[in-house]
C-alpha cells in the first residue's frame, strides 16, 4: 500500500483534497537540497545533546529529539513558512479560526536498530473531539531519504475517519511515507502514524511542523522556547505562528498584550475581513441581528 504523492508544482487544492480524503499525502522535492543541508547542520548539535532522561517508551531507545527548533537553527522558518505548508494549513484550518499557530517543531532522527514507533494520533492531547473538526496538522520534512528500510514514517490511510471516542480502525494495514530527501508529509492530527523501523545503517532524519487552531494552547510553549530576544530575527507570518500576536481582533480576541515589544504583531482587520472573516469591530457578545421593541 503506498500513500499518493505529488510533484512540488503540484496545486495545494490538488495535496488538500488528498489529504481530506486520505488523512496523508505526499509532495516531493518540496525544498531545496541546500536548505534542508543548511537545517539539518544548524540542528545537528541539539540533536547530539539530547537529554536522555527525557527519553521515553513512546519515543524510541534509539531515536533522538530536539525542540524549540526556531531557537538555534533559523533556516528551519523557511520550511516552517513554505507557501505550501501554509497554503494547506489555511485550507484545513481556517474555516475553524481566525488564525492557527505552531504546535511543536521537533527535529527527530530514528538510528539504526530502532524498532517500530507507537502508532498514534498527534491532536490527543485535546480532550475534545467533532466529526469533521480537526485541531491540527502535522507536515514531516525528509532531512534525507526515507525509505521502507531506514524507518520512513507509518501512515494508516483513511484512520482520520475514526472518532477516537468510540471506534479504533484497523491499524494493520499501514503504508511508509517513503520520499526521497527536501520531500514533505501532510498528516491530520487525526491520522493514526508512527515512525518507522530502521533495519539499515544509517540514520533517518527528519522535522515535524505541528499547526494548530489559534485558540486551542500550543503543545510547545514557544514563547518561552522561542524567547522575544530570538524571535524578532524573524519575519512577521513566523512571529505570528509562534504566538506573538492574539487570536482575533477587535472585541473577540485570545491572548492580549498591551505592550509596544517589536516582536508583536498587531492583527490587522482587513486582513481578516479579505479571509472572508468577521470584521475585528463586531463584538461576538452581543446579538448581531437587530433587537425591536416589543408590541
Amino acid at each position: 500500500m503506498l500513500l499518493m504523492s505529488f510533484d512540488a508544482n503540484e496545486s495545494p487544492a490538488a495535496v488538500v483534497d488528498v489529504l481530506r480524503r486520505d488523512g496523508g499525502v505526499i509532495v516531493r522535492n518540496l525544498a531545496a537540497v541546500e536548505l534542508i543541508d543548511a537545517c539539518a547542520a544548524e540542528m545537528r548539535s541539539s540533536l547530539d545533546e539530547f537529554d536522555e532522561s527525557q527519553r521515553t517508551g513512546f519515543s524510541g531507545p534509539k531515536t533522538l529529539r530536539c525542540g524549540g527548533v526556531l531557537r538555534y537553527a533559523p533556516r528551519c522558518a523557511e520550511l516552517i513558512a513554505h507557501p505550501t505548508v501554509l497554503n494547506v494549513a489555511d485550507a484545513i484550518l481556517l474555516p475553524s479560526c481566525a488564525d492557527y499557530q505552531l504546535g511543536s517543531t521537533t527535529g527527530i532522527e530514528i538510528l539504526p536498530g530502532e524498532s517500530d514507533q507507537q502508532l498514534h494520533r498527534d491532536d490527543t492531547p485535546y480532550p475534545i473531539q467533532v466529526a469533521g473538526l480537526e485541531l491540527q496538522i502535522g507536515v514531516m520534512w525528509s532531512f534525507n531519504d526515507f525509505t521502507a528500510e531506514n524507518g520512513a514514517t507509518r501512515v494508516v490511510a483513511g484512520s482520520h475517519r475514526f472518532l477516537r471516542a468510540w471506534h479504533r480502525p484497523d491499524l494493520t494495514h499501514w503504508a511508509n511515507a517513503v520520499m526521497p530527501k527536501g520531500s514533505a508529509l501532510f498528516y491530520l492530527g487525526s491520522t493514526w502514524h508512527g515512525g518507522g523501523a530502521n533495519r539499515s545503517d544509517s540514520p533517518r532524519t527528519g522535522l515535524i511542523n505541528t499547526y494548530c487552531l489559534g485558540w486551542l494552547r500550543s503543545e510547545e510553549n514557544h514563547c518561552l522556547e522561542v524567547p522575544p530576544q530570538v524571535a524578532r530575527q524573524y519575519d512577521m507570518r513566523v512571529r505570528r505562528l509562534l504566538g506573538y500576536t492574539t487570536h482575533g481582533a477587535g472585541h473577540d480576541q485570545l491572548g492580549y498584550y498591551g505592550g509596544d515589544d517589536p516582536v508583536w504583531v498587531q492583527q490587522s482587520e482587513a486582513e481578516a475581513a479579505a479571509r472572508g472573516q468577521l470584521p475585528g469591530n463586531v463584538d461576538l457578545r452581543r446579538p448581531l441581528l437587530p433587537e425591536f421593541p416589543p408590541r
